[in-house]
């Protein structure tokens, strides 16, 4: 990607938080390509959000970014004097992603009579990164994830391990451990078509792959080949192979293998390892969009470990989560991503704002009640379009009896006061918002860096494409965005078959790269470029790739694309450096530092783990919810 200038406003790290949006399922037809639509701001920076719950909140947009940079322009420097009446709350949650739904979800096992909690999401529909995009094309209803994907079926729950508390939420839910795929016929049967993005990424030896190579043209399944069918010489190919089988390991000679892979970023483990810059090519779009949306040599080798990249483990990589204590049955992907799995919960936390069975709630039939949300009866409220912009206690963090959370909602400033908080925001925000904050811990939450991801999803009106080559799964090396793959979703009852004629939702995770730059200037000047950008720039760069790909077998953007959805997320990851996870001079690592209780005020996010997912966000939430439960009763 083409560097520019990088603007004050991106050195002092912008703020954007993610989350999704209610509404009324609206239904149309896309006869042509879908143009953008205005969102709540009035902006069409945003695009085009298709229909249906999301269609208004697709990924940052226009409206959320300007909010969220007031508070890093200094808007709300005045504390909130001017904020309508006050209300008390006994627990106030801050941020509606699934740390934060997960708090609010513990809080309602256990509440006593009495007991109220207010969550506040920056978004006008809760979700963090958990939304959807929604298209309909001909009969079909197409569907893709704005960016939270891959979770996990769960078999039985194992006590102490990574996925307990997802899996206790998992079965409290409902959510079955099997799902039906939707039948194959009309060409498709001939593929092992995946139902998750992220398994073709690596995966070479399951999937029907094609590498793309510009005027090259294309490399069939070119591991089945040794790569001897693409471009590079026998030295890329020799490290590329010895990459993929992990066939080259320092960590077995390491006694504290973790504490040794703390010391040095990914990139710089890589060289150890003897591998050459078409490896680090390689492997530096699925760092970003897989975890951490920065390049190799932005991140702890540590940090990389935490997904089993080749090199940071001994044993054969894990390209997809597998745990060895068996709890879980396989991967897991939802349509929409896990913003399946993000309504279920909060259908249980908020009785009334989402109706309908579980599984029609994991197939989008269900129907939304924003009213529900914010009822002043219950124990458990949302309040929506909500942006957190300052957080102090009452008084000293010692011996405050409660905190003040100060609010912008419809361009008013509004207070609530707490006797504790729960902070479940990405330290881009926390750091910003917590004003009291001690500057040990404060230092500890800026030794974070954050890099953005595009989630673009395409609405073809068939993916004959890909069958005129021969392949499911795409990847490339230059242009816009890096792999793509024909889906087949789950059933949900339905029994219309998947051909290669039926409509298809592509999704693209795209990551904007700048390798040889600090890790701070990397995500400033990728956040700038997708600041700068403007939805129809996508749009064109969306359809001048797909034509350049497959044009000579007979795709056409202006007839083949029925709609594009662009999903900015600004801080879609945090990327751990080096020492993040290591303890200095005797005191807590960094991680450990961004975890401990300040006051009433309680840190609870999946970043402070290194690696922010889903299963993370809910022990993390959980645990929060759990401080903060501590904190009110024992007053």
């Amino acid at each position: 990607m083409a560097q520019s200038r990088i603007s004050r406003r991106d050195f002092v790290n912008g703020v954007l938080v993610g989350a999704g949006t209610f509404g009324t399922v609206a239904r149309a037809h896309l006869g042509g390509l879908a143009r953008p639509s205005l969102d709540p701001s009035g902006s069409p920076w945003t695009g085009y959000g298709g229909v249906g719950d999301y269609r208004w909140s697709n990924g940052n947009t226009k409206s959320v970014t300007d909010a969220a940079h007031g508070i890093r322009d200094g808007e709300y420097e005045d504390g909130g004097s001017r904020g309508h009446a006050e209300e008390t709350f006994d627990i106030v949650v801050v941020g509606g992603g699934f740390s934060g739904v997960s708090a609010a979800y513990e809080f309602s096992k256990h509440a006593r009579a009495g007991e109220r909690l207010l969550l506040i999401e920056n978004h006008p529909f809760f979700g963090g990164a958990a939304k959807q995009n929604e298209m309909i094309v001909g009969t079909r209803t197409l569907i893709g994830p704005q960016a939270s994907n891959a979770a996990r079926a769960i078999s039985r729950v194992v006590p102490g391990s990574a996925y307990e508390v997802y899996g206790q939420y998992y079965r409290e839910l409902g959510i079955p451990a099997e799902f039906d795929l939707e039948p194959l016929a009309g060409g498709a049967e001939r593929y092992n078509l995946a139902h998750d993005h992220f398994d073709p990424m690596l995966d070479l030896t399951n999937f029907e792959t094609g590498f793309f190579f510009g005027q090259q043209g294309w490399s069939k399944n070119p591991l089945a080949y040794e790569f001897r069918n693409t471009p590079w010489n026998d030295a890329e190919r020799g490290d590329i192979l010895d990459f993929i089988r992990n066939a080259r390991n320092l960590v077995s000679r390491e006694k504290d293998a973790n504490a040794w892979l703390d010391t040095m970023t990914y990139n710089e483990l890589l060289k150890k390892l003897g591998y050459g810059e078409n490896v680090i090519r390689y492997i530096d779009p699925f760092v970003a969009v897989g975890n951490f949306g920065l390049c190799s040599d932005a991140i702890s080798a540590r940090a990389a470990g935490l997904l089993g990249l080749p090199g940071t483990v001994a044993t054969k990589p894990r390209w997809t989560e597998k745990h060895a204590d068996d709890q879980t049955a396989g991967p897991l992907s939802f349509p929409g991503g896990n913003s399946a799995i993000m309504r279920v919960m909060m259908a249980k936390t908020v009785p009334g704002c989402i109706s309908g069975t579980v599984e029609n709630i994991l197939a989008n039939r269900h129907q939304t009640n924003l009213a529900a949300l914010d009822k002043a009866d219950s124990p458990i409220r949302v309040r929506l379009s909500s942006t957190a912009v300052r957080v102090e206690h009452d008084g000293t963090p010692e011996t405050a009896g409660s905190v003040i959370v100060t609010y912008v909602r419809n361009g008013h400033i509004h207070r609530v006061r707490a006797k504790s908080v729960v902070m479940a925001t990405g330290g881009w925000v926390t750091r910003r918002v917590v004003r009291d904050m001690p500057d040990d811990q404060l230092q500890a939450f800026t030794s974070l860096n954050y890099g953005p991801v595009l989630t673009v999803n395409v609405a073809v009106r068939n993916w004959r494409f890909f069958d005129r080559l021969g392949i499911s799964s795409a990847r490339w090396f230059e242009g816009f965005g890096w792999h793509v793959c024909a889906r087949r979703n789950y059933a949900f009852g339905r029994s219309e078959a998947l051909t290669i004629d039926s409509p298809m939702m592509l999704t693209f995770y795209v990551p904007v790269l700048f390798p040889g730059e600090s890790a701070a200037a990397q995500g400033a000047l990728a956040r700038q470029q997708i600041f700068e950008t403007p939805y129809a720039e996508y749009e064109r760069q969306v359809r001048t790739q797909l034509n350049a790909m497959f044009g000579a077998v007979g795709f056409d953007a202006s007839r083949d694309i029925a709609g594009i959805i662009v999903n900015r997320w600004g801080h879609a990851y945090s990327a751990p450096p080096p020492g993040f996870f290591t303890a200095k001079d005797g005191g807590p690592a960094p991680n450990e530092m961004m975890c401990r209780r300040h006051g009433r005020i309680v840190f609870a996010h999946s970043e402070t783990v290194g690696r922010m997912n889903m299963a993370n966000a809910m022990n993390e939430g959980r645990r929060g919810a759990i401080e903060a439960t501590d904190i009110i009763r024992a007053n």
